[in-house]
């Protein structure tokens, strides 16, 4: 054996000892092996320039293994810088799956020495595709829904026939083998339960794959759950009955637990809503079908949380169960910490009280501030009335607070457009209450020379227009369905405008303020509920070559009526506190409407049993407006065991909204039209500061 490929260095590669073995031992016989071994031995030459086989870690070196089984000099031909720069070589385009790795590696075998262009190579390697396991799990339930009845009868050897057509899905081949194994683990317990001798036998007499009875010969193609559902739609007389009919004799089985079989329901769920979007069906009228072949004896259904831009429900939000079904990280006390840290500030009170509670990537924003690279914060508000109400003031405060800690530029997205495309108000009556908006932002108190307040109707066009129309192309209809909860009869802007949310997240959109060609960190305050469009931003950024905005969430601010749902102007404007109320009227509409969490009918049935303080408004509003934290926890001290009553607790609420607003009026009196002006002008002159200039 030639000197460079030893039994140690093939060892190192990851082969089993067994596997050593046989090419050690076959090297003189066999041709394969040979070739092998040379194309190894080119590979390892290529790697030397670029910290030789020492510098990739395991996965690498088991994708170099690989390449040498299937590319020879000849074949690598002109694609080896390709191949170094993606496979071989730590860097920000290098490919970490192992998935990827082999998709990347066939890509480069199959052209046959012939160049492969970069975007054709990056498509067919997946640069840039993410597959979550919930990705995963979704195809798989499509496939595991055809084949259920082969299933059932076959067991868990049935799952070894749905790899390969799981595989052939869209996107499938870029997920790693582990989230496809544990894909249809998760489905085919949801089905059978723990694995028994029973359910794991080979049938007798069947061959391979389990049970191939009349029902089960249909192939494991990889069609989606909408082409399945096309078949059935396109031959019904009702026009989709039947995939009513079909959701409606959809069957949990008996022998799954209730943790799984909870889990595996919310995801058919979703999968039932794919369908009836698809075919213009409603999908409340879906969903009751599914609900009413699936409730208990007793009529239960599994409960989704409904959280998104255009519905929110009107009910107890499960934050900690949120962050499971977004895929968030939880804002823990190391990050809090490190805030106060790298600032020199103490905390927001919003983030010690976990009222900015999630978040995704929040950390890679504060390694590159801690590297000194520059990033900046992007927030919007929708204009639909003429003023900002508590809630609305919530994700401002925030944000003057990092503004101030970081020192950063600040962009705010005014979406007059979304308005008109959701509300019933016409451009003349945006323009007014846009307006109206910006002076409530500008009275907050943000820094003039590092922040850009704009109108989507005044700004809309040059680099900010040529990211929106980046991110049209690589959103599909379907995703914006799936998002925003639409159908074929929303408007056509509706379908398009979740990419004009997006192009705020590159800092290319403003030359103005960062120069041309810039590349700088986002960071996006905002509540939960917006975190869809940034899912899909992050989604499609890194396809563009843009870094993926980082995004810290809020909890809603809660109703006047209870801790359900959030604030909402369209419950009345009695039941709302806007920034324009006088005095008289926040007395007036705590002392009446704030709901009270107080346990019992009486004051002496409070005095004994306490207050309830997660449904009680008024304490709830104090958590986020009264800045003193031992003055706050003496209140929930005392009112949760009775030693306050809710006047009282009203009446500190009173008192604290009232100096809030009656402070914020006084600095929107001040706001001159010219002023307005100046904060929503794209002259470059006045980012200086924002450029190092």
């Amino acid at each position: 054996m030639p000197s460079v490929i030893s039994a140690e260095l093939l060892a190192s590669l990851g082969l089993s000892e067994k596997e050593v073995q046989k090419i050690v031992s076959s090297l003189d016989s066999n041709s394969k092996t040979k070739k092998l071994v040379a194309n190894l031995e080119a590979l390892l030459l290529l790697l030397e320039p670029h910290g030789g086989l020492s510098s990739l870690d395991g996965p690498r070196r088991k994708a170099l293994f690989q390449a040498a089984q299937s590319l020879g000099a000849d074949v690598l031909g002109t694609n080896k810088s390709l191949f170094i720069k993606y496979l071989l070589v730590d860097g920000s385009d290098s490919i970490m799956a192992t998935a990827k790795m082999s998709a990347a590696i066939a890509c480069v075998a199959a052209s046959g020495g012939v160049e492969l262009t970069e975007p054709d190579f990056r498509e067919a390697a997946g640069v840039g595709v993410s597959v979550s396991f919930e990705d995963v799990k979704t195809v798989a339930i499509t496939l595991v829904e055809e084949h259920r009845d082969a299933i059932v009868e076959a067991g868990y050897t049935y799952q070894a026939a749905l790899m390969k057509p799981l595989r052939a899905m869209p996107k499938m081949i870029f997920a790693e083998q582990t989230a496809v194994k544990g894909a249809l683990e998760e489905c085919f317990f949801a089905i059978l339960g723990e694995r028994t001798p029973e359910n794991t036998k080979k049938p007798k007499g069947k061959g391979k794959g389990g049970n191939k009875t009349k029902d089960s010969k249909k192939k494991a193609v990889g069609t989606d759950v909408a082409s399945s559902a096309a078949d059935s739609a396109t031959s019904s007389t009702q026009g989709g009955g039947e995939v009513l009919a079909t959701a409606a004799t959809i069957e949990t089985s008996t022998t799954t637990t209730l943790r799984a079989a909870e889990r595996y329901e919310a995801e058919r769920r979703e999968l039932l809503t794919k369908v009836a979007l698809e075919f213009d069906l409603n999908v409340d009228a879906v969903l009751r079908k599914f609900a009413d072949a699936n409730s208990g004896a007793d009529g239960s259904v599994d409960d989704e949380q409904e959280v998104n831009p255009v519905t929110v429900a009107d009910k107890k939000i499960d934050y900690t169960r949120l962050i499971d079904q977004f895929g968030t990280e939880l804002l823990d006390e190391q990050i809090i910490a490190r805030f106060e840290r790298l600032t020199g500030k103490p905390a927001h009170h919003f983030l010690r009280r976990g009222i900015f509670f999630s978040h995704r990537d929040i950390s890679q924003v504060l390694d590159a501030y801690e590297r000194g690279e520059p990033f900046y914060l992007y927030t919007g508000r929708g204009p639909s009335s003429d003023s900002m109400h508590l809630g609305h003031l919530v994700p401002f405060m925030f944000t003057k607070y990092l503004q101030d800690a970081f020192g950063c530029p600040l962009v705010v997205q005014m979406t007059d457009d979304e308005k008109y495309l959701w509300k019933d108000l016409t451009p003349e009556q945006l323009e007014h209450t846009l307006r109206e908006n910006v002076r409530d932002i500008i009275a907050c108190g943000f820094d003039r020379e590092k922040t850009f307040i704009f109108s989507d109707f005044r700004y809309v066009g040059g680099p900010f227009y040529q990211n929106i129309v980046l991110m049209q192309k690589r959103i599909t209809a379907n995703m914006a369905m799936k998002s925003l909860g639409l159908s074929t009869l929303d408007n056509i802007g509706r379908f398009a405008w979740s990419a004009v949310q997006a192009a705020p997240s590159f800092s290319s959109s403003f030359p103005h303020i960062f120069g041309p060609q810039s590349s700088h960190h986002c960071l996006i305050p905002c509540a939960i509920d917006q975190d869809v469009y940034f899912r899909i931003t992050r989604e499609v950024a890194p396809r563009l070559g843009y870094k993926k905005p980082a995004v810290i969430h809020s909890i809603f601010f809660p109703g006047m009526g209870g801790t359900g749902g959030k604030m909402s102007s369209s419950v009345g404007q009695d039941k709302t506190i806007f920034m324009t109320d006088t005095a008289a009227m926040i007395k007036d509409k705590v002392t009446k409407y704030a709901f009270s969490g107080a346990r019992g009918t009486t004051a002496d049935d409070l005095r004994e049993l306490g207050a309830d303080l997660e449904m009680d408004t008024s304490y709830q509003y104090l958590r986020f407006f009264m800045e003193d934290d031992a003055k706050l926890e003496d209140i929930a001290s005392k009112y949760s065991k009775g030693q306050m009553l809710t006047g009282e607790v009203k009446a500190e609420l009173i008192s604290v909204l009232q100096e809030l607003i009656i402070n914020h009026q006084s600095a929107r009196a001040s706001i001159s039209d010219d002023e307005i002006e100046y904060f929503m002008s794209p002259d470059a002159a006045r980012f200086g500061k924002c450029r190092g200039d």
